[in-house]
């Protein structure tokens, strides 16, 4: 899929959107809010430590949210994943 192709399909989702009217604000916040821990998750595979740096976030705070959208890290882990060695 080229650019073009892919504006073009954001745009014809937009439409639909818009066609359908707008969404309350707090139910937008919501969806822009999962989408964002989805790609935190998957672009970290599931490590909330460095998930939660990338939003800027502790981990608490951030596990806070996870559980407030029912999200589960470890669907985001890899397999075959290397997880880094703990300290002696």
């Amino acid at each position: 899929m080229d650019t073009s192709e892919s504006v073009d399909a954001r745009e014809s989702m937009y439409s639909a959107e818009a066609a359908a009217g707008p969404q309350p604000l707090d139910q937008a916040r919501r969806a822009f809010e999962h989408e964002y821990l989805v790609q935190l998750l998957s672009l970290t595979a599931g490590n909330v430590t460095r998930a939660a740096r990338h939003a800027g976030r502790n981990r608490t705070e951030f596990y806070r949210l996870l559980g407030r959208h029912g999200l589960s890290p470890a669907s985001f882990k890899r397999a075959g994943a290397i997880k880094p060695r703990s300290a002696p």
